[in-house]
């Protein structure tokens, strides 16, 4: 399963380099700030601070058969040096389709469905207790969903390396995007959902992220953020829902 994760990404990468003549590139920056994070597991034991500070570093390319979006999470990064060490985290994904009808010259539009891929997907996790791959692959779809700018959706089969996971599971992520006006100011509405089945030890999770921004100029938006995640971590009945602000650089 990791090697042909690995040679879907790599293979994708490629094609689209290669078709980098149609190519698009959006860079952005976002440093946001919560107060009410789920600091204590169900079990009892601590898996984060209170109140912290994450910076998020994210690309999202395309090219004529396919596109990519990456991003980077640290978190507590704002906290003294031992909480920092206790809670810190790096949380990485990097998705890589491809457009299965524009490689083959065949029409695969049905309905809503606009497009079909085929993905493949690495999520990495870094702290203080955890070094984690999972490697994902699978098809999505972009859907014709009437009033927003996309949607898409994800169906990935996962493989989680990690002790509490020992096993496979599905994902199902929904992503979406909407620009609008509102008294001749530019506004998005924009996130995404995840849902991924029980592997292992690790109960279902459910982690959505929808955000409210205001473009101010070309390069700054400024916005808040709303997180709900059910069963953090994969760990049973420790759930958590905050607003979190945010204020985004886009290059």
């Amino acid at each position: 399963m990791k090697k042909a994760s690995l040679c879907l990404l790599a293979g994708f990468t490629a094609l689209a380099t290669q078709n980098a003549s149609a190519a698009y590139s959006t860079t952005k920056v976002e440093a946001l700030y919560g107060w009410d994070y789920e600091d204590q597991a169900d079990a009892g034991f601590g898996i984060d601070n209170r109140q912290h500070s994450i910076l998020t570093f994210a690309n999202a390319s395309g090219w004529t058969y396919g596109d990519s979006y990456f991003f980077a999470d640290f978190s507590n990064y704002d906290q003294n040096a031992e909480d920092e060490q206790d809670y810190g985290s790096t949380h990485a994904e990097w998705i890589v389709r491809g457009n299965i009808g524009a490689m083959t010259g065949t029409d695969l539009s049905f309905g809503p469905i606009k497009a079909v891929y085929v993905a493949g997907e690495l999520d990495l996790d870094r702290n203080a207790s955890v070094r984690k791959t999972a490697h994902l692959a699978g098809l999505s779809f972009d859907v014709d969903v009437p009033g927003l700018d996309f949607f898409k959706v994800h169906t990935l089969y996962r493989n989680d390396e990690s002790s509490a996971a020992k096993g496979s599971s599905q994902q199902y992520t929904l992503v979406w995007s909407k620009q609008f006006d509102i008294a001749g100011q530019p506004f998005s509405f924009e996130g995404f959902l995840d849902y991924i089945t029980e592997e292992g030890d690790l109960a279902k999770q459910i982690l959505t992220q929808p955000q409210l921004v205001w473009h101010a100029n070309d390069h700054l938006g400024i916005g808040i953020e709303y997180q709900y995640w059910q069963n953090k971590f994969g760990l049973e009945d420790t759930d958590e829902s905050l607003p979190q602000a945010m204020v985004r650089w886009t290059f």
